[in-house]
């Protein structure tokens, strides 16, 4: 890759793969087909692909929607995830179980507003939220930020239901690869990935997560934001999909910065950065160990640098990948649907 981008505008970097970009494999159907799948068959509409927490005009927050015949179901919550579920055509009151990777904010910055309007919208079920430590506590602030509308609507409006009944938070115990979930679409399965260093683990309860969704027709992994993990190549092995995160930021570039921060006695986001996701060739490691049928690449750290092409970051991007795994590599797109 030719040009770099430097550290400190990473975030304003993360522009790039806007929704109307080139895919670096097949184009994706439109995502409103995905109603159209069979009972038993399944669907996976990337909602937001941007790694991070800035906010830009071309991608939103991370977030999926599995679609499982008549079923919805919600993998991470970034900021922009109900307008792209109603982009999707898929709008937002199916939805009745969420799944947490991680409670960084990029991932959880719409939860609050999916459930408050799921509230308004008079739509009397159940949603459950799963996740590490913390998220049962996150749902219960959720339902606190809405208070005051609360209210007020249930006066105006003579509404009965209170969110507290409807809205539930699950903080998942996840020892090795645990099964976390069950009905009749799908199993999921989790384990604990590496987004957090041991000298912080040591120092607080929270977690991150990867997650395994078996279904009829296929199974699909969500590695979360991860270095290189272990844990997670044996919950991917074999999978259909393999839906890993990456940085697309150069390294050295990113390890200067490092160093600089450490000698100045500095906070580093840059270290977390380099330390806790996966680079390009992290991601083809772990998926030719577990062998997995496919990768698509999603939450994308970075960007082309001022001299390069998007077209050029993506097939860096691949070409990365294909060093050490052979199958279909595919850069992951908002409104994409595979």
């Amino acid at each position: 890759m030719k040009a770099a981008v430097k550290f400190a505008g990473f975030a304003a970097a993360s522009r790039m793969l806007p929704a109307g970009s080139a895919a670096a494999q097949a184009p994706a159907q439109s995502a409103g087909a995905s109603k159209k799948t069979e009972e038993k068959g399944s669907a996976l509409i990337l909602l937001g692909t941007q790694g991070g927490p800035g906010v830009t005009l071309t991608r939103s927050q991370t977030a999926q929607a599995l679609v499982i015949g008549d079923r919805q179901y919600l993998i991470d919550c970034g900021y922009g995830t109900v307008r792209a579920l109603v982009q999707a055509g898929l709008g937002f009151n199916s939805i009745a179980n969420v799944f947490m990777t991680h409670l960084h904010n990029d991932h959880t910055s719409d939860l609050a507003a999916l459930l408050s309007l799921k509230w308004t919208s008079g739509r009397a079920a159940e949603t459950n939220v799963h996740g590490p430590f913390g998220t049962a506590a996150m749902v219960r602030g959720a339902i606190q930020f809405c208070n005051a509308d609360t209210e007020i609507r249930i006066v105006n409006e003579g509404r009965t239901v209170k969110p507290e009944s409807l809205f539930h938070g699950k903080d998942l115990d996840v020892s090795g690869i645990t099964e976390v979930f069950r009905d009749e679409r799908v199993v999921v399965k989790a384990v604990q990935n590496t987004h957090f260093p041991e000298r912080a683990l040591k120092r607080m309860p929270h977690r991150s997560l990867a997650y395994r969704f078996e279904m009829a027709d296929r199974s699909i992994v969500f590695s979360g934001d991860t270095a290189y993990c272990s844990g997670l190549v044996e919950l991917a092995r074999n999978a259909d999909l393999f839906v890993c995160e990456t940085i697309g930021v150069p390294q050295r570039e990113m390890m200067e910065q490092v160093a600089k921060d450490i000698a100045e006695n500095r906070e580093s986001i840059a270290r977390h950065v380099i330390e806790t996701h996966s680079t390009t060739e992290d991601v083809g490691r772990m998926a030719s160990e577990a062998k997995v049928k496919a990768v698509v690449l999603n939450h994308i750290v970075g960007g082309p640098g001022p001299e390069g092409t998007l077209e050029s970051f993506e097939s860096s991007l691949v070409d990365s990948v294909r060093k050490v795994f052979s199958g279909p590599v595919t850069v992951g797109r908002d409104q994409m649907q595979l």
